[in-house]
């Protein structure tokens, strides 16, 4: 005999995090939203092995991923089953995707991948149509409303991303050749009798000079890391301590690193 069920309880949205085993490479997903800042203000779709993947500008993904959550939210109170997965960076602090797995009652299934870094959606599962038929128009509302109760012109936000984006990666690219600029003239002034206090072999590569003891050290026997490298090298004028030098003499300030 089959029992009826009432004041069923919603389900909830289950939520996990997944984590990648790199770093996410931040110049390059900013030259991504730079791209999708200037696309066309439309959604444009494209079947790709069976799936639909679907891109926008960048002020327009921004908004779709909210309307997306404030949606799949209401869903999973209405007895829908919706499984949340976040991915980040190993870093754990920048998310590269989320994926939202939506069983509903009546027992439509698909799943809707979102990716950050490069403003597009993977939708697939056997009921792809259901999404874009059903709850597109749903969610298509919801950006709405968030554009008029915020005052948001896709076209200026796009136009001002672009701007702020052009001009950040412009000085970025300005910087990093004034670094290797620096560390060419660096490796030019180089002695090759010069001999690594760390591994006492010659630096003649990939190496920093360490002015309080006057010779120079590898990287890795400095054990400096990839940001510490740049840093000095961007900065060939400025004094830098050895671990081997710096308890030697403290009363001088000097630039050490580890």
């Amino acid at each position: 005999m089959a029992l009826e069920v009432r004041n069923r309880k919603p389900l909830p949205k289950a939520e996990t995090q997944k984590f990648e085993n790199y770093a996410l490479n931040i110049d390059k997903m900013l030259r991504n939203k730079l791209e999708a800042a200037q696309r066309a203000h439309v959604v444009s779709y494209e079947l790709s092995e069976g799936n639909i993947v679907f891109s926008t500008d960048a002020v327009l993904f921004e908004l779709i991923d909210i309307a997306l959550s404030q949606y799949f939210n209401k869903l999973s109170e209405q007895n829908c089953n919706v499984k949340v997965t976040y991915t980040f960076d190993n870093t754990g602090v920048n998310r590269t995707k989320r994926v939202y797995r939506v069983i509903k009652a009546d027992g439509v299934r698909y799943t809707l991948n979102i990716y950050v870094t490069t403003s597009r959606f993977l939708l697939n599962g056997k009921n792809c149509m259901e999404f874009l038929e059903d709850d597109m128009p749903n969610i298509n509302a919801i950006v709405d409303f968030l554009c008029v109760s915020n005052n948001i012109d896709l076209k200026v936000f796009n136009d001002l991303l672009v701007e702020k984006l052009t001009e950040y990666l412009s000085k970025q690219s300005t910087n990093a050749l004034s670094a290797a600029c620096a560390a060419i003239t660096i490796y030019n002034c180089r002695e090759d009798s010069d001999k690594c206090p760390g591994c006492n072999r010659a630096c003649k590569t990939n190496s920093v000079l360490c002015t309080k003891g006057s010779h120079w050290i590898h990287y890795h026997c400095q054990k400096l890391k990839k940001d510490e490298i740049i840093q000095l090298a961007s900065s060939p004028d400025e004094s830098f301590c050895c671990r081997f030098c710096k308890t030697s003499d403290t009363s001088t300030p000097s630039k050490t690193l580890n």
